[in-house]
């Protein structure tokens, strides 16, 4: 995985109130994009490439690489043992990867752990894991 963000990735959510208006966002969004598609940045290409083809600089991206995975696994599992520990249901203990996890929240809940505990998540739960740790 090459987290290119300076190099022209991303993407774009747009929540409309009818299909109507999601038909013409979305015309206007293909509109705006269309150059991005026709001609595509060379440089974030030519960095994967230049990594990929050094053996030095590749076996220091998969080390790196490596050590993100590990720690992201390491707090999906602690948050998955401490949400069990805290009596919650098993689909929460199910294994996950990568960057996120859903808690599966009300929106009452949500609000809940704003307000009282200044702990902003995503409607309904999503959370970005990376910043958690075992002691978390």
């Amino acid at each position: 995985n090459f987290g290119l963000y300076g190099e022209r990735v991303g993407s774009l959510f747009v929540a409309c109130q009818t299909p109507e208006i999601a038909s013409c966002v979305a015309t206007r969004c293909k509109l705006r994009i269309r150059t991005s598609y026709s001609v595509p940045p060379l440089h974030g290409a030519k960095i994967v490439a230049a990594i990929l083809s050094n053996p030095d600089l590749r076996r220091r991206w998969e080390a790196e690489l490596a050590e993100t995975r590990d720690t992201l696994n390491a707090a999906h599992t602690a948050l998955a043992a401490a949400l069990g520990a805290g009596g919650l249901p098993p689909r929460f203990g199910a294994p996950r990867y990568g960057l996120f996890t859903q808690l599966f929240l009300s929106d009452e809940k949500v609000l809940a752990l704003e307000q009282q505990h200044a702990c902003y998540v995503a409607p309904g739960g999503r959370i970005n894991v990376s910043s958690l740790t075992a002691a978390a």
